[in-house]
């Protein structure tokens, strides 16, 4: 999955399938629709920077600090907007980076890259290079992942927090935050959830919510997009998570507490409203009129295609 927090998902569109990358891994990919004609775009900063984003070397993991700098330098006394707009720019090279060293595993293997997984935090059990390069990576916003037994290298958003919580909206901050807190507790591997029943239809109840009250800021669109992604997880499963039991076709116990957690905490929202009646279904084996809800739901946008 393309690692730019903007590139929808959300782990998602991707992380679902994030949305996650070709190796199914953990970071989401988010897109957003950004109006090109948003009288803020007129700031002659936005050209400036993005000039200086393309003179950088995308695959020098110390660039990310380097493109962190200048925005700061640039964009520090703006409002709080333009500084909004200006960390799509930042978060556009960032996925940009870390698609490009993302590999670094695999290509270099005279680096133990898996010892970062367990070792990291014990900096005295790594040998002299290891400590440099964990050092590196952690300073520069980046980490190292394991997906299906393969390393690869994807952000660490703990970066995001220092550089740009401070200089960005309330909302984006949110924002922010809550797709710090979901990439450092993944949401699925090999194609199978690996966060609990109760977190996924929070995390759901959280974007329908996110997104309901803000509806008219520059991540509108990634914030519903997050929402339907994992309202598309709670209708349709995934290929290692799947809704009903293989062979008996019960419904799956993981899925049954989802939606019975969100009947019992949340019954007014938009999420519970949608999914109880195909839950129903689903308990009487109505499989028509569970196969007629998921068709309704994916033509009036509530499944992702």
């Amino acid at each position: 999955m393309v690692k730019s927090l903007f590139f929808y998902l959300l782990v998602f569109s991707l992380l679902i399938a994030c949305k996650q990358t070709s190796k199914n891994k953990s970071t989401k990919s988010r897109e957003v629709n950004v109006k090109k004609n948003d009288q803020t775009y007129s700031n002659p900063l936005f050209k400036k920077y993005t000039a200086f984003l393309a003179k950088l070397d995308p695959s020098d993991i110390e660039s990310s600090t380097v493109a962190a700098n200048k925005f700061l330098e640039l964009f520090k006394h703006q409002s709080q907007f333009v500084c909004d707009t200006a960390f799509m720019l930042f978060d556009s090279y960032y996925g940009k980076l870390s698609n490009t060293i993302e590999d670094l595993p695999s290509k270099d293997t005279t680096i133990k890259y898996d010892s970062l997984l367990t070792d990291s935090k014990n900096q005295q059990t790594l040998s002299g290079r290891l400590q440099l390069v964990t050092r590196k990576l952690d300073q520069n916003g980046f980490m190292v992942y394991m997906s299906e037994g393969d390393d690869y290298i994807g952000p660490n958003l703990d970066f995001v927090a220092k550089w740009f919580y401070d200089q960005v909206s309330p909302a984006m901050k949110e924002y922010l935050i809550q797709l710090n807190i979901e990439n450092k507790q993944r949401l699925t591997d090999d194609a199978a959830l690996i966060i609990g029943p109760d977190q996924l239809a929070e995390r759901t109840i959280w974007w329908e919510r996110f997104s309901s009250k803000n509806p008219n800021i520059i991540i509108s669109a990634s914030s519903r997009n997050n929402w339907i992604s994992y309202l598309s997880i709670l209708f349709e499963g995934m290929d290692n998570s799947p809704i009903l039991d293989y062979g008996s076709q019960n419904i799956n116990q993981y899925f049954k507490s989802a939606y019975n957690h969100l009947q019992s905490k949340f019954p007014d929202s938009k999420t519970n409203k949608l999914v109880s009646p195909y839950f129903n279904s689903l308990v009487r084996k109505d499989s028509i009129n569970a196969k007629d809800l998921i068709l309704k739901y994916r033509k009036d946008g509530f499944i992702q295609n």
